[in-house]
């Protein structure tokens, strides 16, 4: 058995058009995904909102609620960092049993996609820990 996750994804854009058919893709490749399998979906209408981020007075939002059940926790992750939802909730097991190899893979993982990130420019490397520093 594998985990089971609940996943929220919301796709807010300035405009209907930018929103319409975007999860619906985004769902598509998940559903792709060899070592995932979803299990329950559902795509709420476009509504128009106020506010949605501070950049936006007004704009259009679309939520999807996903269960899908990943193979293992190193796939979870993966789940997580590739699709990038709003939020996200394991479900089951109650318990689940990590090896040293399967942590050191998932560990690996994260570390790569930081590292991609930063070569982007998008994230950074923390060299050294300030005294200043939030914990």
């Amino acid at each position: 058995m594998g985990l089971k996750l609940w996943m929220i994804f919301e796709a807010v854009a300035a405009s209907e058009e930018a929103v319409k058919g975007s999860l619906e893709e985004h769902l598509e490749k998940l559903s792709n995904e060899p070592e995932a399998e979803i299990q329950e979906e559902t795509l709420e209408e476009i509504e128009k909102v106020e506010n949605p981020h501070e950049s936006l007075e007004e704009g259009y939002s679309q939520v999807a609620e996903v269960v899908v059940e990943a193979s293992s926790f190193e796939e979870a992750i993966a789940l997580v960092i590739n699709y990038g939802p709003t939020y996200i909730q394991l479900e089951e097991p109650d318990y689940y049993e990590l090896s040293l190899k399967e942590g050191q893979e998932t560990l690996q993982d994260v570390a790569d996609i930081m590292r991609r990130y930063a070569e982007m420019g998008v994230g950074g490397m923390l060299v050294s820990k300030t005294d200043n520093a939030q914990k």
